[in-house]
């Protein structure tokens, strides 16, 4: 009776039942725990991820060296391996965290292909070798894939799940693989040329590497590849309602109309790094996260096989680079309406003897403590109650080693705790960021 009851909740399988038919990753680019926190404390609400049935650890990010190019060695750096010990000491825990950290690149083909990598690598081993990952092991199993994110979606995380390249910083080339190469069947995110950061047309076109270049920008716009193409607010809403004219096709590519990110490079008034949240008016022509991903749903769920979806709240990270605790908290809780949304997805559409959801980040970006951590490592955010911004600091503006929260509910979920064996004094169990392509690749049973 208790065995059927856990599985009914999600926490563990229940006898004889088949594999995750449906995965879907969540990755909040850059959040560490306190950032999570953070979002919490301003909203004075607890996340859908935060509830009983879900499975709470945390996991290690580090790289497997902090070359930007393969070395040809595959050897993992000793030093960079996440040490308890040095990342809690309250001399040298900051130094120790701010050095030797994992970019979004490598941290993305790590969950995508369960092999450690250089920084910069997108799918890439060290030996410079192109990595089968979760995309083209979903598609060989007759399954359909889509990526979501908040920046553009040739950047770091997105391409990681399914372009091959040597570095991150060739945009055009992974937005050419993606379109043209991968198969991929849902494509969603920012980096449009014609808008900047701010939502405001330009008067000349900007840079198109985002989007493969000007002519495959063309072709996408003029309905010349295999994706329906579409960039207006209102097309993405029809997309999640199921009211977008598809005309006869079965793939979906949307480029949002902002330079790089939905809403964080919006204008802001005074003081960015004392800003509160939704100081600032929205930009009133690009869709949240949320919609993006009800759409994303809608196309892949057509697939009778099942699919793997992965969503990006990527400019979770870019707030976090430039200390803007308001722009943090703001991205964060986008995320958090992603997952809220992606979790009444999965109550209808077959429930959590199905689906497998993973709530996670690929690495922390900040260093965020409390309010006197400058001078007292360490310190705790301070809750100042709903509506107003914690007491918070940032204490670095790039990645650290500090480990990540990971959340995990539906089928396969229970496999989590298999790959915990590691314990943090603060965090508690944990495991590393491959262990999430190995749960995946065993939940989905690919």
């Amino acid at each position: 009776m208790l065995a059927l009851l856990l599985g009914a909740l999600g926490l563990l399988p229940v006898a004889a039942s088949p594999g995750a038919k449906n995965v879907i990753l969540m990755i909040a680019d850059g959040a560490g725990f306190n950032t999570f926190d953070a979002a919490r404390m301003y909203s004075a609400t607890r996340p859908v991820y935060d509830g009983p049935q879900w499975i709470k650890l945390a996991c290690s990010t580090h790289p497997l060296n902090l070359s930007t190019r393969p070395t040809g060695t595959g050897r993992q750096v000793r030093e960079l391996v996440y040490d308890p010990v040095k990342a809690w000491s309250l001399t040298e825990g900051y130094a120790w965290l701010r050095t030797g950290a994992t970019d979004s690149a490598a941290a993305a083909t790590a969950i995508a292909t369960g092999v450690k990598t250089y920084n910069n690598a997108i799918g890439m081993s060290d030996r410079g070798r192109p990595l089968t990952n979760l995309h083209q092991l979903f598609q060989a199993s007759g399954r359909s894939t889509g990526v979501v994110t908040s920046v553009p979606w040739s950047h770091a995380t997105p391409a990681a799940m399914v372009a091959h390249n040597l570095s991150r910083n060739n945009y055009t080339e992974i937005a050419n693989e993606m379109v043209f190469r991968s198969g991929m069947d849902v494509i969603l995110g920012a980096g449009h040329p014609w808008y900047d950061s701010r939502g405001e047309r330009r008067k000349e076109i900007g840079s198109a590497a985002y989007v493969g270049g000007v002519e495959t920008f063309r072709r996408l716009t003029e309905q010349r590849t295999a994706y329906l193409y579409l960039e207006s607010k209102l097309d993405f809403e029809r997309l999640a309602n199921g009211t977008l004219d598809l005309m006869g096709k079965t793939r979906v590519l949307g480029t949002a109309r902002a330079g790089e990110t939905l809403q964080q490079g919006r204008r802001w008034s005074g003081d960015a790094k004392s800003r509160p949240p939704f100081a600032d008016p929205p930009l009133p022509g690009v869709p949240s996260l949320a919609t993006m991903a009800r759409g994303a749903l809608r196309v892949l769920s057509a697939n009778s096989k099942g699919f793997f979806l992965m969503v990006e709240g990527g400019a979770v990270d870019w707030a976090n680079h430039a200390n803007m605790p308001g722009r943090s908290i703001e991205e964060q809780l986008d995320f958090n309406d992603a997952v809220a949304t992606v979790q009444r997805w999965v109550e209808r559409n077959g429930g959590w003897s199905q689906n497998l959801v993973i709530v996670t980040a690929d690495h922390e970006t900040g260093l965020v403590w409390g309010p006197n951590s400058g001078t007292k490592p360490f310190d705790p955010l301070v809750n100042n109650g709903p509506g107003r911004l914690p007491g918070m600091a940032f204490n670095s503006t790039g990645h650290t080693r500090s480990l990540v929260p990971v959340y995990a509910r539906g089928a396969g979920a229970w496999r989590l705790w298999d790959f915990a064996k590691r314990t943090d004094p603060v965090r508690g169990p944990y495991l590393d960021n491959t262990d999430l392509f190995r749960l995946i690749v065993g939940a989905a049973e690919l």
